[in-house]
This record gives C-alpha cells, sequence and structure tokens, in this order.
C-alpha cells in the first residue's frame, strides 16, 4: 500500500487506521505458548477475534485465537485494542489474518495480525497479477 507520498506504508504505520485497517503484535504468547504451538498462526491464516470485557486485567481485551476458536495465541496489544474493542462493542463486523506467526507444532514467539471489515479485508488478500499482460498495456503510436 502507498501514502500520499508515493511511498510504501509499513504495517505499524498511524494512517492505516484511518482507512480501517488494524495491525497489532500480540502480547502474552509466553503465557499461552502451548496453545500458539498447537493452533495455526502462519502468515494468511484466518484469526478469530474474541473481545473480553470482562477481563480482570485490560476492560478492552480482544483475544486472538486460531481459527478453531480452540487454542488462545495472546492479546492485542492496549492500544490497538482500545480502538478495535470500541468497533467489536458498537457491533461492526471484524475479520483478522495472521501477518506474522507460525504454524501447529513449531515455537511460536511471536504473532501478529491484521484486521478490517470483511470487504477491507478480501480486498486486502485477493490475489494481485505480478505483471500485466502484453495484450492489456496501452499502444503507444
Amino acid at each position: 500500500m502507498r501514502d500520499a507520498t508515493g511511498l510504501l506504508v509499513g504495517p505499524t504505520h498511524r494512517r492505516l487506521a484511518h482507512a480501517g485497517i488494524y495491525v497489532s503484535q500480540l502480547r502474552g504468547e509466553a503465557y499461552h505458548e502451548q496453545a500458539c504451538q498447537s493452533g495455526d498462526f502462519r502468515p494468511g491464516t484466518t484469526v478469530k477475534l474474541v473481545r473480553e470485557a470482562d477481563n480482570a486485567y485490560d476492560s478492552n481485551a480482544v483475544a486472538v485465537y486460531d481459527t478453531t476458536g480452540r487454542h488462545l495465541a495472546a492479546y492485542m496489544n492496549k492500544q490497538k485494542a482500545r480502538i478495535v474493542a470500541r468497533l467489536l462493542d458498537t457491533g461492526v463486523e471484524l475479520r483478522a489474518i495472521s501477518i506474522r506467526g507460525t504454524g501447529p507444532s513449531k515455537p511460536c514467539a511471536q504473532i501478529a495480525i491484521l484486521a478490517a471489515e470483511p470487504n477491507v479485508l478480501a480486498r486486502l488478500t485477493e490475489p494481485r497479477p505480478d505483471h500485466l499482460p502484453a495484450a492489456t498495456l496501452p499502444t503507444t503510436r
């Protein structure tokens, strides 16, 4: 993705939230090491966001599970969780994928996710052509 300057936008760019894209490094994987190693958190894999309003440590907590919903990886960082919790609490549908992580039975030191509304996530994850076929390129005379 490029911003107005024409430069590439990284996963921590502050303007992503304005586009409805929320990227978070997860926190607490060490507390959920067994679940992290049991679940599938490979990049591109769908993950589940679960709002935990009654969490004793953070009323804005958003837990991240593997696609089965059985393996808790960790929690969204507090800054992003505050934003995402507010959206979830107002009924906004968000879907998420892992953008950093490992597959089952592999050590899992760090997981990062990307969350967005379904139409935005679909656009971000749709296949991109490596190049335009010659037949579709404009001709110059």
